[in-house]
């Protein structure tokens, strides 16, 4: 039939080390083909088909079985453990973000989710969010996967806009005869990030088609941080006690001795409102009855200026305790269907059709709504005789107090988003040596956000102040000199001194469910014609031309309640944004030299392509790469490319929302006056904008925080990268099985869209050496004061970065009667991440060497296979790192985190040709993040898990 057949080439990458979780390299399994006639393929990196020779780029392969063995249900959850990427968002990173919740993206070389670019068999996919470009891997069924390619060099010349970092191309699955079950389950050792999974795949191949369909189902749950010891115990640090400022000798800030059970509470926030008067700290009690406020031990007294030491204590007692409202990673459930037709139109030409749809769930929670509350009175109807008697000892006629709002139940941001996209292709020969493929395709994610139990706020403060009126409690209805008039109509009063006293009827006035409806829609349409030019006396010219045509529409619609501002601290605007883009590509392959003395082959790649944004205008891409064979056991590939990222729809059309900053103005004579590195140009600055000498805004203005605007920018450019690519690969022929990989890259970024605050817009709009900057434009002043009336905080091209490093692969396979061992180590070593937010080369920052960029990361994995039993060891390393390469050792005592090593091992065994079990032990020396204040939490680059077992059957018919 015409299953689609994969080349020996990608079959040796693929089948090395498959036992479980390998890691292949198609420069090492080119060099294994054999010397028979292989059929063109056409791998991530070029549309040119090629007849298994060297990958232009560096392409890592992972088979689908890599998943499937290890227990691993979502692709990105393999993808953060390479050493060449970071984690994206992800369930652990999302929980706090409002319209983010549960999405799982992949962060190629950690240069920004909306620099790597995902495809779904050589195509695009739609966003996973109306805000980003960035993939969600959620949609990508696991059981689909055939395998995956990442390439990490720029390769916008290939693909288009977002590929700065590299692509991840995910290959499906094309066909399958029978049936096929599986099932699996992750368990921790302590409770809490269960996940299971069913899998049921299905499909026919006969002599002219053959098509796969696949329904799976997955459901992790949420893991609290009160379910782990390690956060339980949490690592706590203080303000030194002795410190008294930054040139003593004494660290700002030490961690507290010891592990403390429950970590820290704040000494303000109770669930049933507190306050201070002049003897004392007090609370309600659940009945409503004043009670003094108890604490735990608190933290040291500290002679550090503004010191908050004596806010925090530890132990049991009232406030707010940060462990009972810790949320580590959020929960989700996905359900994905996916279909996959093929069939022969003839014995030349093709068609496909392909659907996958995915409907997931997930939600934030957060602690509930706390209000500082001013001016609550003490003659509430609400309240007993006793406590109105609290008041009038102590002459109160009002109090302050702080609330934390439980009554009302945990803030919950739910997510829905369903995900659809179908393609339609055709593929074929046009001649011996020339092919086409075209395909039509749309996309759509669709996301319904609900904030569950919500405060209309403006109703929470009328209901707070009841008055008894005619024998019954209301809301009062004040005039102007604060005089009670009547009952404010509608208004249901609300008792929140005290745990379970508000009516039912209370809570549903002042809360409410508010919703935002959003959509993401892609619609691309493309055609490829690859074929040989002409020969030249070392071979055939190859070539790739491409068109595409792509169009993305983004929208937002927020409830009314959102739009007015009215509910607890949401507030946003509908959002509405489109472009469209016409992109022409050509690659050739040129060779250069073959066998000759020294030289095996000797290839020039080259690529160009041209875009065309209804946005950002015309722009273009190009490569050019070498790529030379000195003999078997020896060759060098380079490449130099310019790649591009156009902006996405938020980027150029967020809608405008208000917001307040609270900043000083560099222009006030005062500041000039003292004002060290910049002062020559911030003078000079604020004289060329008009401002006179001796010049200070108003007192009134120095008091205030400041009014802004968030807001999209139409106005952004497309970021441009230029990266460069070194390496060799060396397979000696006289150790069989051993290949040895180095590529050194560096990526350099300029016009990085940035999206600065507004103290950073003010201040450097006058910093730079003249007034024609992206800043100054943000920025609106008063013609008559002087005085800065509006900032806006929008996305500019203002930024630039750098990241460096080096890839090492070194792969060793050894038979032995007792068995098959492939040793597979990959690692990748970072030399430099510089990132300048401003421009300014004074603010350029080094991030080498610090947790979100360790170093070194690697990951060595031992397959082993014997018969119908196969196991893996798989090993992954972090260097070890400090938090802060600017730290001196007057900020703190903690600054250094130690090396972390986490161990997986996991075994198949095939019980007959149909059915198979496997089971695995993950982290296996349940090794803890670091102890260290900031990431014994952190699920971004530790795992919280800890020792985990996974089991997994799965039976064909």
């Amino acid at each position: 039939m015409l299953n689609n057949k994969v080349s020996k080439a990608v079959r040796l990458a693929i089948a090395f080390g498959a036992a479980s979780t390998a890691f292949a390299s198609m420069s090492v399994a080119a060099e294994e083909q054999e010397k028979e006639e292989v059929e063109r393929i056409q791998v991530t990196g070029s549309k040119i088909k090629r007849i298994g020779e060297l990958s232009p780029t560096p392409v890592t392969v992972i088979t689908g079985d890599t998943l499937t063995d290890a227990g691993i249900t979502n692709v990105a959850n393999l993808l953060e453990e390479l050493p060449s990427a970071t984690v994206g968002l992800s369930p652990e990173t999302t929980n706090n973000s409002v319209f983010a919740n549960g999405l799982s993206n992949t962060n190629l070389r950690g240069m920004g989710i909306n620099r790597t670019l995902v495809l779904v068999n050589g195509r695009r996919f739609v966003a996973g969010s109306p805000t980003s470009s960035a993939v969600d891997l959620n949609n990508i069924p696991t059981a689909m996967i055939e395998r995956i390619e990442v390439s990490t060099g720029g390769a916008s010349a290939v693909y288009g806009s977002d590929a700065i970092a590299g692509v991840v191309n995910i290959i499906t699955k094309k066909s399958i005869d029978g049936f096929e079950v599986d099932a699996s389950t992750r368990d921790p050792e302590q409770s809490g990030g269960e996940s299971s999974y069913a899998s049921f795949t299905f499909g026919k191949e006969a002599d002219t088609f053959s098509f796969i369909g696949n329904v799976s189902y997955t459901k992790d749950k949420q893991l609290r941080g009160d379910q782990r010891d390690f956060i339980r115990d949490a690592v706590l640090s203080i303000d030194h006690p002795n410190n008294v400022n930054s040139t003593d000798g004494i660290p700002g800030r030490i961690i507290l001795n010891g592990r403390e059970e429950g970590g820290s509470t704040l000494a303000v926030y109770n669930k049933t409102g507190d306050f201070f008067t002049a003897d004392g700290h007090w609370t309600f009690a659940d009945d409503g009855s004043i009670r003094p406020f108890e604490t735990g031990e608190f933290f040291p007294e500290s002679t550090t200026p503004g010191s908050r030491n004596l806010s925090y204590y530890t132990g049991k007692g009232d406030g707010y305790n940060f462990l009972e409202h810790s949320y580590v990673r959020t929960p989700l459930e996905r359900i994905n269907v996916a279909t996959n037709f093929n069939a022969d139109i003839n014995d030349a030409h093709r068609m496909a059709f392909e659907f996958m749809y995915s409907n997931t769930s997930a939600y934030g929670e957060s602690s509930p709504a706390f209000f500082g509350l001013r001016g609550m009175r003490a003659d509430n109807a609400f309240f007993s005789d006793e406590t109105r008697q609290f008041f009038a000892d102590r002459d109160m006629s009002t109090y302050n107090a702080y609330y934390l709002a439980a009554d009302l139940g945990n803030r919950v941001y739910d997510q829905k988003r369903e995900n659809i996209r179908a393609a339609l292709s055709f593929e074929g020969e046009l001649t011996d040596t020339w092919s086409y493929d075209a395909y039509v395709q749309i996309g759509q994610t669709k996301q319904r956000t609900t904030w569950k139990g919500e405060l209309i706020t403006e109703r929470f403060y009328d209901s707070l102040d009841a008055v008894m009126l005619n024998g019954e409690i209301v809301c009062a209805d004040r005039d102007q000199s604060g005089e009670v008039i009547g009952a404010l109509s509608g208004c249901s009063p609300l008792n929140i001194w005290g745990r379970g006293l508000a009516s039912e009827e209370a809570l549903d006035y002042v809360t409410t469910d508010a919703t935002r409806e959003a959509r993401v829609k892609q619609s691309v349409a493309g055609l490829t014609v690859a074929g040989d030019l002409f020969e030249l006396p070392a071979g055939p010219v190859a070539s790739a031309f491409s068109f595409e045509y792509r169009e993305e529409i983004s929208d937002t619609a927020p409830d009314a309640l959102m739009r007015k501002g009215l509910i607890f601290n949401n507030q946003t605007e509908a959002l509405t944004g489109k472009f469209d883009v016409t992109e022409y590509s050509a690659e050739v392959s040129v060779p250069i030299i073959a066998d000759i003395e020294f030289v095996q082959d000797f290839y020039v790649e080259l690529a160009y392509r041209y875009m065309d944004y209804s946005t950002t205008g015309t722009d273009n891409a190009w490569k050019v790469g070498l790529n030379y064979a000195m003999n078997d056991d020896f060759r060098v590939r380079l490449n130099r490319s310019r790649s591009v990222r156009a902006p996405n729809i938020d980027e150029l059309f967020s809608a405008k929302a208000e917001t307040f900053r609270s900043f000083s103005d560099p222009c006030e004579q005062g500041r000039i006056d003292n004002a060290t590195e910049y002062k020559d140009n911030i003078e000079r600055n604020c004289r060329a904008a008009g401002i006179p000498v001796g010049w200070a805004p108003t007192d009134d203005w120095k008091k205030t925080n400041h009014s802004g605007f968030g807001v999209g920018n139409p106005d952004l450019d497309n970021e441009v990268a230029d990266d460069i690519t070194i390496g060799f690969i060396y397979t000696p022929n006289f150790i069989e099985d051993l290949s040895i990989t180095v590529d050194y890259w560096k990526f350099e970024l300029e016009q990085q869209i940035t999206s600065p605050t507004g103290s950073t817009i003010v201040s450097s709009c006058y910093e730079l050496d003249s007034l024609d900057n992206e800043y100054c434009k943000l920025i609106e002043r008063d013609p008559t004061t002087l005085e800065i009336t509006a900032f806006y905080e929008k996305p500019i091209n203002a930024a630039n970065s750098t990241v460096e490093g080096t890839d090492v692969e070194v792969n060793y396979g050894l038979e032995s009667e007792y068995g098959k061992f492939d040793f597979r180590l990959v690692a990748t070593y970072t030399a430099e991440r510089m990132l300048n937010t401003t421009g300014k080369a004074e603010d350029e920052r080094y991030y080498q060497g610090e947790v979100h960029r360790p170093r070194w990361k690697g990951r060595f994995t031992v397959n082993y296979s014997y018969e119908d039993f196969a196991a893996a060891l798989t090993t992954n390393y972090r260097h070890a790192t400090v938090n802060d390469r600017e730290w001196t050792p007057e900020d703190n005592n903690y600054n250094d985190i130690e090396s972390y090593v986490k161990v997986d091992l996991t075994a198949r065994y095939n019980i007959n040709d149909d059915l198979q079990v496997r089971g695995g032990l993950l982290n296996v020396f349940d090794v803890e993040p670091p102890r260290h204040p900031t990431y014994y939490d952190d699920g971004e680059f530790f795992d919280l898990d800890g020792r985990t077992l996974t089991l997994g059957v799965n039976y064909k018919f």
